[in-house]
């Protein structure tokens, strides 16, 4: 259990140290390397991981690490390009919904409950995981689905996340028309160091942020569990802060948010037991494997006969399948910071309509299926 939160703690230092000096090949950035190396402490048994415990860390990370990485962010600058983002977005929402639908009607012979599993899959798709989780309740699905979907994803999802941050752009620039970036300069800024000193304030400014997140959600639903709300205003207050003179007094907050986002992807590592998942979930990783690869490749079809462009279409697809934690890498990596903020816009949206989504397909698939 101390290892595990050693770990956490201490390894993103050791994978930011390894992207930015030239030790890691370039392919392996550092939210690879830390989703890694969590795969491998818990798939090759090192030691015991509490999932429960890394849940809280995980959980905890990224909501001081989220306002922190969103005081980067320009709102004016970014929302204009809002308008296509949405409708990329929309696009990915469709085309998960009706291959999800499909598949989930085509394994029902095969999965039990396959219907519910669309369900959870949608929510994941479109939102993430507090929707997997507020489906799966809803829908009373097996408590195993939950880790079992879990670490589909993270195999899956996490395998194609590589690609998007390492050669997939440039194949896409293939197929899509180039994107308004703001170079290579703007990536230096993003990840420009920050005195200790300062990293202390603007720390301190992230957890004031959290705090008022946290107290207004209390206020607002008498309590804690609803994430999806949660999440919505400590986006929507970090935001609010981002746009006041607060960013420039405190100076760039991104390496900070980075470090926990990295912790974030460390602890998500450790719960990814793949070995769980080949004795019990052959039938749901071939199932996620179906939804992910079909709703894939349909929202690049109609991305392309809308003639969108190419970071477009990749970010509303992150935004959609892996959460505004994402966005923010994604869009580093694509040195196009000018699309940050219309694609959290879209991702937190998607928290915000997913479980509708998932819960509506999956009684759809029921209906069809003629599960009583």
């Amino acid at each position: 259990m101390i290892a595990s939160v050693l770990l956490c703690i201490a390894f993103p230092f050791f994978a930011r140290y390894g992207e930015r000096s030239g030790l890691f090949p370039s392919w392996l950035s550092a939210i690879i390397a830390c989703y890694l190396i969590g795969i491998l402490v818990s798939n090759l048994r090192l030691w015991g991981v509490d999932n429960g415990l890394m849940e809280g860390v995980a959980g905890a990370s990224m909501l001081v690490g989220l306002p922190l990485l969103l005081f980067a962010v320009r709102i004016k600058e970014s929302l204009q390009y809002a308008g296509q983002m949405l409708f990329a977005f929309a696009l990915c929402c469709v085309a998960g919904l009706l291959c999800t639908g499909v598949v989930g009607y085509l394994m029902s012979g095969q999965l039990p409950d396959s219907w519910k599993v669309a369900g959870m899959l949608v929510g994941l798709y479109t939102g993430g995981t507090p929707n997997v989780q507020a489906i799966g309740l809803a829908l009373e699905a097996p408590s195993e689905y939950l880790v079992l979907v879990q670490a589909a994803d993270v195999l899956l999802g996490g395998s194609y996340l590589l690609g998007l941050v390492t050669f997939l752009p440039a194949i896409y620039a293939r197929f899509f028309r180039p994107s308004d970036t703001e170079g290579e300069t703007e990536r230096e800024a993003l990840t420009e160091k920050t005195p200790f000193s300062q990293q202390l304030v603007q720390l301190g400014v992230g957890l004031v942020v959290t705090a008022a997140s946290v107290g207004l959600t209390y206020l607002l639903t008498g309590g804690l569990s609803n994430l999806t709300v949660l999440i919505l205003l400590l986006t929507t207050l970090s935001l609010a802060v981002s746009m006041s003179p607060v960013p420039d007094k405190i100076g760039n907050s991104y390496p900070l948010g980075e470090y926990f986002i990295l912790i974030f992807c460390v602890a998500l590592g450790l719960m990814a037991d793949f070995r769980a998942l080949a004795a019990d979930g052959m039938d749901l990783l071939y199932f996620s494997a179906l939804a992910l690869v079909s709703t894939t490749l349909l929202h690049l079809l109609v991305c392309k006969l809308f003639d969108l462009d190419r970071d477009t279409v990749i970010l509303s697809y992150v935004a959609g399948f892996y959460g505004p934690v994402f966005v923010v890498q994604v869009a580093a990596a694509l040195r196009n910071k000018r699309l940050m903020a219309a694609g959290i816009a879209v991702s937190l949206l998607g928290f915000g309509i997913g479980n509708y989504l998932g819960i509506g397909l999956a009684y759809g698939v029921r209906w069809l299926t003629g599960v009583s």
